[in-house]
């Protein structure tokens, strides 16, 4: 095995990772999983995002 190759992002995989983490800023993720996964309940939130 060469150890020199390294993981390499495809390009979709690149473009899909910063839109998930903006929905994640913006408070949007549970609202997308509760569309694909009708039966998702969000956790609760850190108390210093309930404020």
């Amino acid at each position: 095995m060469v150890k020199k190759q390294q993981m390499r992002w495809s390009p979709r995989g690149a473009h899909l990772l910063p839109q998930r983490r903006t929905r994640v800023l913006n408070h949007d993720l549970a609202a997308d999983f509760g569309r694909w996964y009708p039966g998702f309940t969000a956790p609760d939130q850190p108390a210093e995002l309930a404020a």
